[in-house]
Parts: C-alpha cells; sequence; structure tokens
C-alpha cells in the first residue's frame, strides 16, 4: 500500500504533466532516473530541453511547495540532466531548469493550485525563488 505522501507526490507529477502538456510543452520522459539522480518530468518547449522539478504539497500551512527545492536538490537535478544529455546526445542542445509547485486544496476534489516557476535555478545552484 502507498503511504499519503507518495500518493500525494503522484497526483502532484499527475496535474503537473496536464499542465505542461497545456502550455504546449511535449513531455519526453517521466520519472528519468539515473545513477546520479530522478528527474521528476523531462520536457520540450520549442527547441529547449527542460528539466522539470515537480514539488506539491497539500496545503500552504509548511510554506509554498517550491520551497522545498533545496540546493542539493538543484545540484542532483542539474548532475542528472548532464547524464540525460550526455546519454542523448544532446549536449549543445539550449536547456532549463523548471519547477511546478502543485498545491492541493482541503480536498483532492478542487483543482489543484499550480505555479510553474521558468528557469527557476541555473547549474550553479542560483534558484530565483
Amino acid at each position: 500500500m502507498k503511504s499519503a505522501r507518495i500518493r500525494l507526490g503522484e497526483e502532484g507529477e499527475r496535474a503537473a504533466k496536464a499542465f505542461l502538456l497545456a502550455c504546449g510543452y511535449r513531455i519526453l520522459h517521466e520519472n528519468y532516473s539515473t545513477p546520479l539522480g530522478e528527474i521528476d518530468l523531462i520536457a520540450q518547449e520549442g527547441d529547449v530541453v527542460v528539466f522539470v522539478e515537480v514539488k506539491a504539497r497539500a496545503s500552504r500551512e509548511f510554506g509554498p511547495p517550491q520551497s522545498s527545492v533545496t540546493l542539493a536538490k538543484q545540484r542532483q537535478i542539474v548532475k542528472a540532466a548532464g547524464l540525460f544529455l550526455q546519454r542523448e546526445r544532446l549536449a549543445q542542445a539550449p536547456c532549463r531548469f523548471d519547477v511546478v509547485a502543485v498545491t492541493f486544496g482541503g480536498t483532492r476534489a478542487e483543482e489543484p493550485e499550480i505555479l510553474l516557476i521558468r528557469d527557476a535555478f541555473t547549474t550553479g545552484g542560483t534558484a530565483i525563488f
């Protein structure tokens, strides 16, 4: 049986994926796993490869979801992204790192609040939030 935390994460990723598709992104991979870590979504917007970290929370009681994208998490995503670009022979492709913050209301029947933060951080780990 899945924990409530895992279910929340899965629901957040489904909501984020639907949101990105509606915004014109093309999803290339979901839950891309490497020895260096996992990337929630890898997408393409125009000619840009976008590495997306999805953070979901059941409420804002403990702050916004994006606040949990730590510097350590950013570094892990950057390393995994580098491996993806190398494996796919896309080393010269333009890329960026986005965060999708999903906040659910009191009940899951409500539509979640979704915030897309484009260029949320850089390869050097400088976050804009």
